[in-house]
Order: C-alpha cells, then structure tokens, then sequence
C-alpha cells in the first residue's frame, strides 16, 4: 500500500476518483486504487460534491451481531490465498455485506489493527472497467438533464460532479471563491 501520510490531491487522482465514483461501488475499493486512505478518498468526494453511495442499508448499515462476526471469521478463513492475502470482494459476497462494511469490521481484529495494514493485506480480484453512461433511452422516462454526471464548471472550467443541468458551477465558484471575474 501506498503513503498513508497526508499529500496532496493531484489532478489525475482526482480525475480518477470522479471517474470511478459511479462505477466502483466502495470507498475501500477506491482508497486502494488511488493509494489513499478511505478518510482521504470521503473528504475529497465530499469537497467535489459526489453524491453520496447508494448501496442498500442492508448490506452496509446493519449492526454486526456476534453470528455475523463469527461468519466473518469463517469467511475469512476460507477467503484467505496462501500469500495471506484477504479477497474481500468474496467476503462480501460470502457474508451478504458491503465491501466497506467488512473493511471496518477487519480493522477492529487484532491480526490487522489498522486500515494501512488491513490494504496491505488486501487482494482484488474484481475488475471495474469503465462504464459507458447510460443513454436517454435506456433510463425509460427520466429527463436527460437531470442525470448527474461531470461536467465543467461554468466559472473556472474545472471538472466536477454535477448533480444535473441545474448544477453548472463548482461549489467552489458558487460561494463566491471561484476563478472568474464575473458577477455573477
């Protein structure tokens, strides 16, 4: 894994990071690919103002009881290669969670401890290719404009996460921040 410490957001990370935002269903998931901590990945998302995940509460929100931590640590067992890497998308497959949601449980086990060394750990197998937008057509009666997705900001031309055509400006030109001598 990557530096945990703090660095700066590059503008390829954070190109990367609107581009998967709507494809890879898990901040863990994303975290590991940018080389990042999920902290670091929620608080830029916030800042470009991503809308938030919309995996069910049921696989991410439901509180562990002690059947489910014990068939965490079965599925552990049997989701472990013989490098000792830990295939996590099986996990949450195996156990009906969220990848996140199994990502913070194993970061309470004492064999982990933490989220740098739980990614270190860690083996994908899934790939998350790039996934062409839907057309007009295939979202059966939702108007096209009110489909979120990026767009550049009218002000500073920098990309952001637009929640429709109504949303033209990057929160920060539309607090008044923004690069643009224009009055608005």
């Amino acid at each position: 894994m990557g530096d945990f410490g703090r660095r700066d957001w590059e503008d390829g990370h954070i190109q990367a990071l609107l581009d998967m935002w709507p494809r890879v269903m898990s901040i863990v998931l994303i975290a590991l690919e940018l080389k990042r901590s999920t902290s670091s990945v929620q608080t830029m998302a916030s800042r470009k103002n991503l809308p938030r995940r919309t995996e069910g509460n049921e696989r991410h929100r439901r509180k562990w009881t002690p059947e489910d931590v014990a068939a965490l640590k079965d599925s552990l067992r049997s989701n472990t290669d013989r490098d000792g890497k830990v295939l996590i998308c099986e996990i949450a497959d195996d156990i009906g969670r969220s990848i996140d949601a199994v990502a913070a449980k194993l970061t309470e086990f004492e064999e982990f401890g933490s989220e740098k060394a739980l990614f270190e750990r860690i083996k994908v197998t899934r790939k998350f290719l790039p996934v062409a937008a839907p057309s007009p057509a295939d979202q059966k009666g939702i108007d096209p404009r009110k489909i979120g997705k990026k767009r550049p900001c009218m002000t500073c031309q920098e990309i952001f996460w637009s929640e429709g055509a109504h949303n033209r400006m990057c929160s920060k030109c539309s607090k008044g921040e923004g690069g643009s001598d224009w009055d608005w």
